[in-house]
């Protein structure tokens, strides 16, 4: 039986590598990923590959005791305005907020930096880390556009037709007038799908 090769240091894939399929964008738009624990190490994440096409998306680890230290900061900002990105009875529909801003494609500063709060977990984990962190309580909540579909098949038991980490950010982009880079990452999205299911099956893709 051939040896399987050594998986690639920075993507992870032992038979294709995802790495030369990275985007490098110019982006204002500010993307803070509140990761699950169990997600930094699992294959599946998707909010890793925002957080190496984007200048100003940040990971911040979810501890159920120990709150991330630089996201309370950002909180506590009075020159920042974060929002939540979770559905709710309250939350503000994405279209909406961003008609209230000028588009970050035009280069115009918004008259305060918003930041983009994303639970970077499965649902079922993302409810439980929301009743776990009364620290978000008092952020403003923001929701996606209904009817969107999921190209992410990944997990199992998950809601149908929610989004995938990624899939949250290209919508994020395209609302705030990224076009270009919502496009470029959806891209690197779908091969990152296509050499996640040929690593899967030991097939190496032609490049």
């Amino acid at each position: 039986m051939p040896t399987k090769p050594a998986p690639c240091e920075h993507c992870g894939f032992h038979y294709n590598c995802l790495c030369d399929h990275t985007p490098s964008l110019n982006s204002n738009v500010r993307i803070e990923l509140l990761m699950h624990e169990t997600e930094a190490n699992r294959a599946t994440n998707t909010g890793r590959l925002l957080e190496a096409s984007l200048p100003l998306c940040r990971r911040h680890i979810w501890h159920r005791k120990t709150p991330p230290a630089e996201l309370l900061t950002l909180l506590a900002d009075p020159a920042a305005q974060p929002f939540l990105v979770f559905p709710n009875e309250t939350a503000t529909p994405l279209e909406r907020l961003t008609e209230c801003h000028p588009s970050s494609s035009n280069r115009q500063p918004y008259e305060k930096p918003l930041h983009f709060i994303i639970v970077d977990a499965t649902w079922q984990q993302a409810h439980k880390m929301l009743r776990q962190s009364p620290w978000l309580e008092d952020i403003p909540t923001v929701t996606l556009p209904e009817g969107l579909t999921t190209a992410y098949s990944l997990r199992r038991n998950q809601p149908s037709g929610s989004l995938c980490t990624c899939e949250v950010g290209i919508e994020i982009l395209a609302a705030l007038g990224e076009q270009e880079n919502a496009r470029a990452i959806s891209a690197y999205f779908h091969q990152f799908m296509l050499m996640f299911e040929a690593d899967r099956q030991h097939i190496a893709l032609s490049q």
